[in-house]
């Protein structure tokens, strides 16, 4: 994999810049056939059907990175579908992030930016944004930070979903980056609280957007807390810009997050480490074999394969697909990425 590496200066001159403006704003052994039939439904149950295991596919690419739950958690990579060792950042922790290149790596969640050249993440309820490559580090108030596919940064400010951009309308308070041609930067709402409300009527109480991830440049999943008199909820719609799309998962509880697809396809929805849901990007259920107390979910960069981690086990199989053959890897993970 080829990373594409941001120029230092370059960096350096954005983070303190942008650093100007967010404080003014005040920012996972063996082969056995242990695998079962397909099942639409959003929670995988106990094995109950044996069939053919997956062969290996020369279709497969790229690297499958997990945390070695027999090595405590230790970070390691995989070559897909031949197995051979592959380099992966030097890490230890059972859940971690890793940047879209493969090369750095953070524990617990982050946001990467598409080439992997800028991350965001929430630490004591802040939001740190920065470069791998650099010791500079911006931290701002916020949360729910999120990088679109066409790598512009979006976060949550004061319940509105807000992003960087260059199309600044009238009045806007703008910015410029160091070494990036003295282009125009501003802030501008993407979505706000009342467009919110307007998006799901059905909702009672105050909304409070808790996380985000995008499908694509104009579409993106979140989690949305509603605290009524009936008490309090999560909700999952998608939204095109301020319209919902398809169904709204509702859940009653706290602490939902959410995990997409490398092109956006597809969504993962959980509670700690407990799978709540498989949509695609209209809020459809996706088909999904039934493997027992799935623990982390990842797709092949194309998307047309998936890997589920169990306390056993890693199983891989073609993405939504009808009654799919199953490939059991004799890897024992705790989290898993693939890049």
């Amino acid at each position: 994999m080829r990373m594409r590496r941001w120029p230092t200066w370059l960096l350096v001159g954005a983070l303190v810049a942008l650093g100007s403006v967010a404080i003014a704003d005040a920012l996972r052994g063996g082969g056995e056939k242990e695998v079962v039939s397909a099942n639409p439904g959003p929670s995988p149950a106990p094995a109950v059907t044996t069939v053919p295991l997956e062969p290996p596919s020369p279709a497969m690419s790229g690297v499958l990175f997990y945390s070695d739950a027999e090595h405590r958690c230790r970070l390691e990579g995989v070559v897909m579908p031949s197995l051979e060792a592959a380099r992966s950042p030097r890490l230890g922790s059972c859940r971690f992030s890793i940047s879209g290149n493969g090369q750095a790596a953070f524990p617990g969640k982050a946001s990467w930016s598409p080439h992997g050249g800028l991350y965001a993440r929430e630490i004591d309820g802040m939001i740190e944004f920065g470069s791998p490559f650099s010791h500079q580090k911006l931290r701002f108030p916020g949360r729910a930070p999120a990088f679109k596919p066409g790598e512009t940064f979006t976060y949550v400010r004061d319940n509105e979903v807000v992003e960087w951009t260059t199309r600044c309308p009238p009045g806007s308070r703008l910015f410029t980056i160091t070494g990036d041609n003295a282009i125009v930067r501003c802030r501008r709402v993407l979505l706000s609280a009342s467009e919110l409300h307007q998006a799901l009527p059905e909702t009672l109480g105050a909304l409070v957007v808790k996380d985000l991830a995008w499908l694509s440049n104009t579409r993106f999943v979140t989690v949305v807390g509603d605290a009524s008199i009936t008490g309090y909820r999560e909700l999952v719609p998608v939204l095109e810009g301020v319209r919902l799309v398809g169904p709204t998962l509702s859940e009653f509880g706290e602490g939902l997050r959410l995990e997409a697809s490398p092109r956006g396809s597809f969504f993962t929805a959980w509670y700690g480490d407990s799978l709540v849901t498989i949509r695609d990007r209209n809020g459809d259920l996706v088909t999904f074999p039934t493997i027992p107390r799935v623990r982390a979910v990842t797709w092949s960069p194309d998307e047309r394969w998936t890997a589920a981690a169990t306390a056993h086990s890693v199983f891989v199989f073609r993405t939504n697909t009808s009654e799919p053959s199953v490939r059991r890897l004799p890897i024992v993970a705790y989290d898993v990425a693939w890049r």
